[in-house]
């Protein structure tokens, strides 16, 4: 049941970047591989014969091997003995990847927090039952175990200064499945794909000499708020259509608030786009949690990353840098 509902919340996820690809009536043919992985559907395209299937396999392999090690539920997973044994982590890629979230932790003022986990898990998002309003104390008790500043890396080992010290990758785990997973299909000598890990695309090169076609399909309806030419491009969408619930006619979404304890509500949701597809991964939620000023004012400061946010009054505000990649008309 739990991977149903989670397929189920991956569908609707993915749902807010429709992929439109130029129809051709003759040309070489697209290979297509579908796995669940991250408990969702990731799928990689890549127009050519059957010569580069191998490739999308690997591929495939690498963002498995990325969901088992990265997994605060595998228990065969390094992560997972630091939640519930407090064992340390001396694996060098996951090392690595925690040293950048504590950077993204800092430079966000502490919103993109590696240690939600007990936040999460007291609204009902982490422990597979429903989703609930917890009570004033319970936030307030799950609040005090959030801080990024308990987690500690020295000597390439992260270890933690409380016990009770979880952490979670869940926010830059797709990002950077995919972007691996692009970069095995480069090494291969690929140079046109379509890569979607529940909802993260990374366009590599063009399709047919042209950019690929990614249409931002908006969260409160059926129409399109946009279309990208994306060529060697990642796009990610953090939202609160995701996973959320209603009570009394108030949406309550998973992406929490560290300073509040309370879903984000300056945003509704907010696209981003850059050349990394971790970097896009890893930003999303911040610059969603600051609202539209802010989260422009910090975008401007990361290389290459540009933004389409939809605030709660409905309206769609782009980054000046979009231009070049927009398109109005997308019919």
């Amino acid at each position: 049941m739990k991977k149903i509902l989670s397929a189920l919340t991956a569908f609707i996820a993915t749902l807010l970047i429709v992929l439109w690809v130029r129809a051709h009536i003759s040309g070489e043919p697209m290979q297509k591989r579908t796995r669940f992985i991250m408990d969702t559907y990731c799928t990689i395209q890549v127009p050519g014969g059957s010569g580069v299937i191998p490739a999308i396999d690997r591929a495939m392999d690498r963002m498995t091997a990325i969901d088992n090690k990265f997994s605060i539920f595998n228990k065969k997973s390094a992560v997972y003995a630091f939640n519930e044994y407090n064992t340390p982590i001396t694996d060098p890629e996951i090392v690595k990847i925690t040293r950048d979230m504590l950077v993204a932790a800092e430079k966000s003022g502490g919103l993109l927090d590696l240690t939600i986990v007990p936040l999460e898990s007291v609204w009902g998002f982490y422990t597979g039952g429903t989703p609930h309003i917890p009570l004033p104390e319970e936030i307030k008790a799950a609040m005090k175990k959030v801080n990024y500043r308990n987690v500690i890396i020295k000597n390439g080992v992260v270890t933690k200064k409380y016990p009770w010290v979880k952490i979670d990758f869940g926010t830059i785990a797709k990002g950077y499945a995919v972007e691996e997973a692009g970069n095995v299909l480069k090494a291969a000598g690929i140079k046109s794909a379509l890569i979607d890990g529940g909802g993260n695309i990374e366009a590599i090169g063009t399709y047919k000499g042209k950019p690929w076609k990614v249409g931002i399909k908006s969260p409160r309806g059926n129409g399109v708020i946009g279309v990208l030419d994306a060529e060697n491009l990642a796009i990610t969408t953090a939202g609160d259509y995701e996973r959320y619930f209603i009570k009394d006619g108030v949406r309550y979404h998973h992406i929490m608030d560290p300073s509040t304890g309370y879903p984000g509500r300056k945003m509704i949701s907010i696209t981003v786009i850059s050349p990394s597809s971790l970097s896009a991964d890893t930003w999303d939620t911040a610059l969603f949690l600051l609202g539209k000023e802010k989260a422009f004012k910090l975008a401007s400061e990361l290389p290459g990353v540009e933004c389409i946010a939809v605030t709660p009054d409905g309206k769609i505000s782009y980054t000046k840098g979009l231009d070049k990649y927009l398109k109005q008309d997308y019919k």
